[in-house]
């Protein structure tokens, strides 16, 4: 029944599903749990929603609206790792782009940003902050620079600090459906000291088309979360928790 209802919703919401199934809260929660182990549909904050294919992605403006209050969590720690005279990249994308958004808000002294995305970049220089846009084809979907001219700027430069986002953190790999994002994302995390993956509860456990990096590759920043595939995380990688 759970299943069928997220076939023709899309998204449920835990509510719905306790009345539909005249069962308690922890019942229901149990089972989206095995449901979700077993790749039959995603959890989300409240509830649960299909799944896509692995190469397929939603829209900017489509992620915009999903698990606002954690992706906000996330990105004021990012804010708060932030240091006078760092040089940071920031990747296109909507979880980064609360980062940006807080950065602009409270702005740290001399420094200077790296970005992929053009409306990153946009509203960075309208808040006088120092920016360096990388060049070359914008996807639209994600507004992210991507191709040979993008990775040649990337591989010519060295960051303090990279924070990206990611559409799968499993407990071995990140991954995302494009490749050519995907080595993009190679990149940023090559030549940066350190990377932080900007990732809410809802992408641990999924994995798309493309391994990006190895989870040892990088530190991880999500919200607290019950899920068991954390804890595998743990064992692989530092996590920060909010």
């Amino acid at each position: 029944m759970i299943l069928e209802a997220i076939a023709a919703e899309k998204i449920v919401t835990l509510e719905h599903l306790v009345g539909l199934l005249n069962s308690s809260e922890s019942t229901v929660r149990r089972d989206l749990d095995e449901l979700e182990a077993e790749r039959k549909l995603r959890r989300i904050h409240g509830g649960a929603e299909a799944l896509t294919s692995s190469a397929s992605e939603l829209s900017n403006l489509e992620k915009s609206v999903k698990n606002v209050q954690e992706k906000m969590l996330i990105c004021q720690k990012a804010l708060n790792l932030i240091d006078e005279g760092d040089v940071v990249f920031i990747d296109a994308g909507t979880t980064t782009g609360v980062l940006v958004k807080a950065l602009s808000q409270e702005p740290v002294a001399n420094l200077t940003v790296v970005t992929n995305s053009i409306h990153h970049a946009a509203t960075f220089v309208e808040q006088g902050i120092k920016t360096i846009i990388i060049g070359g084809l914008v996807k639209e979907r994600t507004d992210a620079s991507i191709g040979g001219f993008a990775l040649e700027q990337i591989e010519s430069l060295n960051f303090d600090k990279a924070f990206i986002g990611m559409n799968g953190v499993d407990k071995e790999y990140l991954t995302t459906p494009d490749p050519e994002e995907a080595t993009i994302k190679k990149a940023i995390i090559a030549n940066a000291k350190d990377t932080f993956v900007l990732a809410d509860e809802s992408k641990l456990g999924q994995f798309s088309f493309v391994k990006v990096a190895s989870l040892n590759q990088v530190t991880l920043l999500t919200n607290r979360t019950e899920k068991t595939i954390l804890q595998e995380i743990k064992k692989k990688t530092r996590v920060i928790e909010v």
